[in-house]
C-alpha cells in the first residue's frame, strides 16, 4: 500500500477501499489505512460544514432548503443535536449533496445508508441523482404512496 492509495481515502467508493485494505501486508499498512480514513475522526457537523464551503452555500440557505427548523438546523451544525436519518437526508438534499456524499454523511451520522433495493430509498436516490429539492422529493414520494421525508 503506497501513499497515493491512502490519499483521499474517505472520498473513495467502498469497493476501492476494500481493494486497498486487501493490499495491506502488515500492521503498519493497516494503521496507515485506519489513520487515513476520516469517517472515524470527522464529526457530522464538520463534514457538513466542509460540504457547505465546497458547494458555496450558507448554513441558513441549507437549513431553509431542507425545511428544517432554523434553531434545530444550527444546533446540528454545532454538534449540539443528534440528527435522525430522515432529517439528515433532508439536510443533505438541502445542501445539494450527491449520492456518494449523502451516503458518507449517513455513515458519519451513524444512520442506515440509502438502499437501492428499498422502494422508498430508491425514490430518494433517484431524487438525489436528479438534483430534486426536498419539496420535489416529497411530492414524488407522495405520488408513489410513500411517507414524505420528515
Amino acid at each position: 500500500m503506497n501513499k497515493s492509495d491512502i490519499k483521499n481515502l474517505s472520498e473513495k467508493p467502498t469497493d476501492d477501499l476494500l481493494k486497498i485494505l486487501k493490499s495491506a501486508n502488515n500492521q503498519k499498512d493497516l494503521k496507515s489505512y485506519i489513520s487515513s480514513n476520516l469517517d472515524e475522526e470527522l464529526s457530522l457537523g464538520e463534514y457538513l460544514g466542509n460540504k457547505l464551503t465546497e458547494k458555496g452555500i450558507s448554513k441558513s440557505q441549507a437549513i431553509k432548503n431542507s425545511n428544517l427548523d432554523r434553531t434545530y438546523g444550527y444546533e446540528i451544525f454545532k454538534g449540539q443535536k443528534v440528527i435522525g436519518r430522515e432529517k439528515l437526508i433532508a439536510l443533505c438534499i438541502g445542501i445539494g449533496l450527491n449520492l456518494t456524499e449523502t451516503q458518507r454523511a449517513l455513515t458519519i451520522g451513524k444512520q442506515k445508508i440509502l438502499y437501492a433495493k428499498d422502494a422508498r430509498d430508491s425514490i430518494i436516490i433517484f431524487s438525489i441523482n436528479n438534483n430534486y429539492s426536498i419539496m420535489e422529493t416529497n411530492e414524488l414520494l407522495f405520488e408513489e404512496n410513500f411517507e414524505p421525508i420528515k
